[in-house]
């Protein structure tokens, strides 16, 4: 089996991923490619083997009905990449698509209104009522762009108070991701809209988000609107840009995205292994800048769950640079989650074990030229604990701003800094897992 690869708005593929009998896998560059699909995966003539194959290719398929559809529609195995992308790489992530050879790009940029049509209100009261109870769209609704992660979501196109879906076979592009909350997690919304909203008000470059809530029934569904940063709108035209996450950049399957997964030094997501990529980048030093603050961020709000596919490279030409902050869940006041890092901070797999020793460790291995914890990132972290557990309690409600402000305190005794906290009511903050 061949398969086309294309980035949108070219003429010709980029590259042939060919599929054998064995399920493996093997991408070669067209002769007249520009630009790389993909940071670990250069420009070259000779073709790449299923491993590199699986680690960017394999991270293209998201872990959505869809995907099970066609698994149990066409009996195809789930560990069949190149079969399922014959399937369902028509409308991948980002700026790619992965097409049967010979019938040409499965994406193109679109023109609005022309390859829109409208979804009336009472369909998105149905969409977020089936989001919102069941984790997935109603059966007469057809996905228009299947969306990574756990959370219920659909992608949209939001002008002017009105949801826009593309019109069957345009082929045209989303400009919003809406995130509703589950029945077993109202609040969840509301909470990951308030993290990002601070965030942008101390400066973080931060995804465009709005909370949203929905008469469903007698009940209010909370939802969170996101502009997608992976797109650019000139007059009518809508266009995606090319991007992809850091598990994809790293060569690593999606398994791999905690570092805790790791089994060796070379396949793991790391300090070390963003620093790599920091080099890679069209400003190194605001690159490595970038994430430390979004790591400093989310470490005080108690995002543990910052692994490498909720973070992504954008490409506006032959360089990238980091995406913005996305994905803020304070998951350390959910008992029923790991609180173990997404990746080490330097020595310390804990926030209780994270010491500024350990933080200059983590600069050191990210590639700072002075890593050294000074004013400017304590700062960054008092800010957090004097301004934002007050915006939290006011945007977020009592039970948000207890639980960041006992994560924070966790990270004041580890530090032994003071973060200038306030005074808090007691919150059952798990430790190390309990």
């Amino acid at each position: 089996m061949k398969l086309s690869v294309w980035l949108e708005n070219a003429q010709q593929p980029v590259g042939t991923l060919e599929r054998a009998p064995d399920k493996s896998l093997r991408f070669t560059y067209s002769p007249n490619a520009a630009y790389p699909i993909s940071l670990s995966m250069p420009v070259r003539e000779e073709p790449y083997s299923d491993a590199a194959c699986l680690g960017y290719f394999g991270n293209l398929l998201f872990e959505v009905e869809e995907l099970e559809r066609v698994v149990a529609a066409h009996g195809v195995d789930r560990d069949d990449i190149g079969n399922l992308l014959y399937h369902l790489g028509a409308d991948c992530p980002g700026a790619v698509s992965v097409t049967p050879e010979g019938t040409g790009p499965g994406k193109r940029p679109g023109r609005f209104p022309d390859d829109y049509e409208e979804i009336s209100r009472d369909q998105m009261t149905t969409i977020v009522g089936s989001l919102h109870r069941h984790g997935r769209l109603p059966d007469t609704n057809r996905d228009p762009s299947p969306l990574a992660g756990v959370q219920p979501k659909m992608a949209v196109v939001f002008r002017n108070g009105t949801f826009y879906q593309p019109r069957d076979g345009s082929r045209a592009p989303t400009t919003h991701i809406l995130k509703v909350s589950p029945a077993k997690d109202l609040f969840q919304s509301r909470y990951e809209a308030t993290l990002l909203g601070f965030a942008t008000k101390i400066g973080l470059a931060t995804a465009d988000t709005e909370f949203c809530s929905f008469a469903v029934g007698s009940n209010d569904v909370g939802a969170i609107l996101s502009t997608r940063f992976d797109r650019t709108i000139e007059d009518t035209q809508i266009s995606r840009v090319h991007s992809e996450d850091f598990c994809q950049a790293l060569g690593l399957p999606g398994h791999l995205k905690y570092e805790r997964k790791a089994v060796g030094q070379d396949r793991r997501f790391s300090a070390a292994a963003v620093g790599r990529l920091a080099a890679s980048m069209a400003v190194p030093a605001q690159f490595q800048m970038a994430f430390l603050s979004q790591t400093l961020f989310n470490l005080a709000v108690g995002n543990t769950d910052n692994h490498a596919k909720n973070h992504s490279i954008l490409y506006r030409g032959t360089h990238g640079e980091l995406a913005p902050l996305y994905d803020a869940v304070p998951i350390t006041i959910d008992p029923n989650w790991t609180h173990h890092l997404a990746f080490n901070i330097g020595s310390a797999s804990w926030s209780e074990d994270v010491t500024v020793p350990a933080l200059e460790e983590f600069m050191r291995h990210l590639g700072l030229v002075r890593p050294t914890f000074g004013p400017k990132w304590r700062d960054l972290l008092c800010r957090i604990g004097k301004e934002g557990v007050a915006y939290f309690r006011a945007e977020g409600g009592k039970h948000l701003a207890d639980g960041i402000g006992a994560q924070m305190d966790v990270l004041q005794q580890a530090t032994g800094l003071n973060l200038s906290l306030p005074e808090l009511d007691y919150f059952p903050r798990p430790v190390r897992d309990q």
